[in-house]
């Protein structure tokens, strides 16, 4: 069967002008062709709406069947997307991104439903159809609310903090690292369209989670600090009041021991078990540490994050990444309830 049957190629200049998105650096770039767009039309014929991201397949009127992938039910719902949106039954036409691999796969950021309207699933992304559309980028595009008061400096660390798509440190990527021979011949070797980091529900490990978009909240309870993650549900545990990494066995997040530098939370971590250091096939040794500094600006609306690892397996020098969040007052962390396809 002819694949390519009936679709509209064009080149993504809209797409790849838009900073929020970075593809050069996002691992589904090795996965999905991001120089072309094309366009099907078809039935959906099976539909989830779920984490880690929202799926569905259509068949087209030659009986092609193509999974479809967009992005996460964590971005939908604060881009005011609902499951309403979308059924089984319904006859709608995708635009795209094919999979290199040529298997029936396809990556689409914008939906043209069976009333007409063009469904828009990243923030930041033009329309394809039309110049109106559904779903809003305003929540990720934003900045903070500047609404930092008296009650807002008391918090201090301790609140629920976002991600915004364009904002300094959305993407925690150095162009060029510091490889071992080791390190250089893994990455040489990677392969994304076999190799998949962060497919379906396997959970990141440091330090790669704290790349991810969703909201992140610090709690605490007596000499502990909890670092709670809305992507897989994680929590960290940092221990305070504690001068070393205690001899504890390997895990996904490793062992934390934190303390306070003024109103900075600055955080160590140890024996972290997860193979890699990004989603991009860098490898990450169990010898790896982490060094994390936390610190509120001035007027407590945004929280600058900075981390440095130190790899003598696969780094000859330390790496140090950054990050931002910003406060957006009424933000809660959701469940996340990933689901396997």
């Amino acid at each position: 069967m002819n694949r390519l049957y009936g679709m509209k190629i064009g080149i993504l200049l809209g797409l790849l002008s838009v900073p929020s998105i970075n593809f050069a650096h996002h691992a589904w770039a090795s996965v999905f062709d991001m120089s072309t767009v094309t366009e099907f039309q078809g039935e959906i014929t099976r539909l989830m709406w779920r984490n880690p991201h929202v799926r569905f397949t259509i068949k087209t009127a030659e009986g092609m069947l193509l999974d479809i992938e967009t992005n996460s039910l964590s971005i939908l719902r604060r881009m005011d997307v609902t499951p309403d949106l979308l059924a089984e039954g319904d006859l709608v036409s995708v635009a795209g991104n094919l999979a290199r691999n040529g298997d029936n796969e396809m990556w689409i950021n914008n939906i043209l439903l069976s009333d007409g309207k063009e469904l828009v699933t990243r923030p930041g992304i033009a329309p394809h159809w039309s110049d109106e559309h559904l779903g809003s980028g305003e929540y990720w595009l934003a900045g903070a609310d500047g609404n930092a008061d008296s009650s807002t400096e008391d918090l201090g660390l301790f609140r629920v903090w976002s991600t915004r798509f364009n904002g300094p440190g959305r993407y925690m990527f150095l162009d060029k690292y510091p490889f071992t021979e080791i390190a250089e011949a893994t990455v040489s070797a990677f392969n994304p369209l076999l190799e998949r980091p962060l497919a379906e529900c396997a959970p990141k490990g440091m330090p790669w989670i704290m790349q991810q978009p969703y909201p992140v909240e610090f709690t605490r309870d007596q000499d502990k600090i909890f670092f709670h993650i809305e992507e897989y549900d994680l929590v960290r545990t940092i221990h305070m009041n504690r001068t070393t990494n205690e001899n504890v066995s390997h895990s996904l997040l490793g062992y934390s021991v934190g303390r306070w530098e003024g109103e900075d939370l600055v955080v160590s971590t140890r024996s972290v078990d997860w193979p890699y250091f990004n989603a991009t096939g860098i490898p990450q040794s169990r010898e790896a540490a982490y060094i994390e500094r936390f610190s509120l600006s001035n007027d407590g609306n945004e929280l600058n994050y900075t981390i440095t690892v130190t790899d003598p397996i696969n780094f000859t020098e330390p790496v140090t990444l950054n990050k931002q969040w910003v406060w957006k007052p009424g933000e809660t962390v959701e469940p996340y309830e990933c689901t396997n396809y």
